[in-house]
C-alpha cells in the first residue's frame, strides 16, 4: 500500500471504528461487531409516495470482511430489527451499507 493508504487504513481502525471513539458493538445478522450506525429519516420522494411520508433508513458503517457483504434487497437484522439493503458501498477498507426499515 502507499503511505496514504496506510494512513487512511489506520485512521479506520484507531478512530472511526475504535469503540472509545465512535463505534459501538451491535449485532448484524448473529454477528457481534464495531460499527457506527447513523438512523436517517427523511420525506420520501417518489411518485408512488404520499405527502408527508417519511423513510426510516439505516447507515451502517462496519469494517469489510466483519460481515458478509449483503445485495440490495436482502434483508439484514441489526439489534434484533429487520431491514432491506437499498445500496452498499465498500469505501476504504469500510462497508456503508444503506437500509430501509422493514415496518409498515
Amino acid at each position: 500500500m502507499s503511505w496514504f493508504k496506510d494512513l487512511v487504513q489506520s485512521d479506520v481502525e484507531d478512530v472511526f471504528l475504535n469503540s472509545e471513539e465512535f463505534a459501538e458493538e451491535h449485532v448484524i445478522n448473529g454477528d457481534k461487531v464495531r460499527c457506527i450506525l447513523d438512523k436517517v429519516i427523511n420525506e420520501a420522494h417518489s411518485e408512488d409516495s404520499y405527502v408527508g411520508v417519511f423513510v426510516n433508513q439505516l447507515k451502517i458503517y462496519v469494517r469489510t470482511g466483519d460481515i458478509l457483504t449483503p445485495g440490495e434487497g436482502d434483508l439484514i437484522q441489526v439489534d434484533g430489527s429487520n431491514h432491506i439493503v437499498q445500496s452498499v458501498s465498500e469505501e476504504m477498507g469500510v462497508l456503508v451499507i444503506v437500509a430501509d426499515a422493514n415496518k409498515q
